[in-house]
């Protein structure tokens, strides 16, 4: 389930990656809050995880603004998910000869 709009609006400006000042609400992208923000705000744990992978799919698009690195990171700092750095191969061991 998305965010509603009152709880999108009752989320503050540091839950956003990108929220630039001095632009209205409309501009902010990308909601990533923490489990306070979301508390506050109205927001189940499940419904919070799942708006900060919908962040880092959205930003993956070639059509949207910023850069999923940037989205990744914040969305790995504040939920746990994003973009993850796998070490190796494909898991499969391979046969050399």
């Amino acid at each position: 389930m998305a965010l509603t709009s009152r709880q999108r609006s009752r989320l503050p400006r540091s839950a956003f990656v990108y929220a630039p000042k001095g632009q209205p609400r409309s501009a902010w992208k990308y909601p990533v809050p923490t489990k306070g923000q979301a508390r506050r705000a109205g927001i189940s744990e499940t419904n919070r995880v799942r708006t900060a992978r919908a962040a880092v799919s959205y930003s993956a698009r070639r059509t949207t603004m910023g850069s999923q690195k940037r989205v990744s990171a914040v969305a790995r700092k504040r939920a746990g998910v994003g973009t993850h750095r796998h070490r190796g191969g494909t898991g499969r061991a391979r046969r050399r000869g």
